[in-house]
């Protein structure tokens, strides 16, 4: 799967990474694949209210990892992936790093954030193949970056549609946090990002989440327990659209962690659990 010389060269006088941050290539060597720009350095201050606030809060599951930028934002993500490719995981291989740019496999088209919002009749199914997806991953002692829907990619055809693998390793939790509050983070991102426009009954998002916990160490579900508890009372906040996805997400989020509670605590949680 080397890229070429001639290809390196090309892809290295192109603008289309440069001026859009990634470009997609067809290679004779290595098919389809995705070249990304080292995104431009930023400062790390703007962090550390957020990271104040979880700790305080006493999540520091939800604290921000830092995205510095520049290199050392792409040696994050080329090290991440290379390790995660090594052990098996879904991610795209790494074919070549250069100074300002580096090339990965081409893992399809789509993500899994628009397949489920377009309602497509596939959507429940890979859904809940995101999150056996990221039981095998924990399992294995690895974590996401940012487990969002927009960084699981969806690759085949319309018609037949399949989880093709994460992306975005810019960012590394483990700068801020241990392994088990990095994995937790990756189950409310996942949740946060998908729920709000999963069509599927509450009973059975109820019966994924509790299969995918029992699946997980202690420490995980019991960092999920303290979540559902500091964040459960947001299921009041409105559920049409009309007042923004971000209400919405946290909502839907919020139910889902409330009846959690519901199920695996001996008393029904109060607004302030």
């Amino acid at each position: 799967m080397a890229l070429s010389p001639k290809e390196l060269q090309r892809i290295a006088r192109s603008d289309g990474w440069r001026d859009g941050r990634v470009e997609v290539f067809d290679t004779a060597s290595a098919g389809k694949v995705m070249v990304k720009g080292v995104r431009p350095a930023r400062g790390l201050a703007r962090y550390r209210l957020l990271n104040g606030v979880a700790r305080l809060l006493g999540l520091p599951f939800l604290q921000a990892a830092p995205m510095p930028g520049g290199k050392r934002a792409q040696k994050t993500e080329v090290t991440r992936l290379r390790a995660l490719h090594d052990m098996g995981a879904c991610v795209p291989k790494v074919l070549h790093v250069g100074d300002d740019h580096f090339v990965m496999q081409w893992l399809g088209h789509d993500h899994l954030g628009n397949v489920i919002q377009a309602g497509h009749p596939h959507a429940p199914a890979l859904w809940r193949k995101g999150g056996d997806a990221l039981v095998r991953l924990h399992a294995a002692g690895q974590y996401l970056s940012q487990g969002f829907a927009r960084n699981m990619v969806v690759g085949g055809t319309h018609a037949s549609p399949h989880l093709a693998g994460w992306i975005d390793f810019e960012d590394d939790p483990l700068q801020v946090m241990s392994l088990p509050d990095a994995q937790v983070r990756d189950w409310l991102t996942y949740l946060h990002s998908t729920l709000w426009m999963l069509r599927v009954s509450d009973a059975e998002i109820d019966a994924c989440i509790d299969e995918w916990m029992a699946a997980e160490s202690p420490a995980v579900r019991d960092r999920y327990m303290r979540a559902c508890r500091r964040t459960g009372w947001m299921r009041v906040l409105p559920r049409h659209r009309r007042f923004g996805r971000d209400a919405v997400s946290l909502q839907a989020a919020a139910a889902a962690a409330h009846r959690y509670l519901r199920r695996h605590v001996g008393r029904q949680p109060t607004l302030s659990d």
